[in-house]
């Protein structure tokens, strides 16, 4: 399940299995791309409990799927995919009420 979502990064909070050797491989891809063959991949230490995808684009749609990969490289069946937005830049007044905090383009 999805941990947090940024502008430039989404972190995975997961159970790892009771193989402590494990490490798990996040792999992501900007939807609706049709494979994963060309995905970036982020790489967690053995006994993690959360692995991140970064950097992201801000306001973008992205497929995420974490693996399971053995001490001796060998990958797991991916789980089940995950589609998240990264978070649109922000405009936020500025408390003076002078307007946007930010250029507008």
């Amino acid at each position: 399940r999805w941990l947090s979502r940024r502008q430039t990064s989404i972190a995975l909070k997961f159970t790892p299995l009771e193989d402590s050797s494990l490490k798990y491989e996040l792999e992501w891809k900007e939807y609706p791309a049709p494979s994963y063959t060309e995905s970036k991949k982020g790489l967690s230490a053995a006994n993690a409990k959360s692995v991140a995808a970064e950097p992201l684009e801000p306001g973008k749609t992205y497929c995420v799927r974490l693996v399971a990969v053995s001490a001796s490289g060998e990958k797991g069946a991916p789980c089940k995919e995950l589609v998240l937005d990264t978070e649109q830049v922000g405009c936020t007044p500025k408390p003076d009420k002078s307007g946007c905090a930010c250029d507008i383009m």
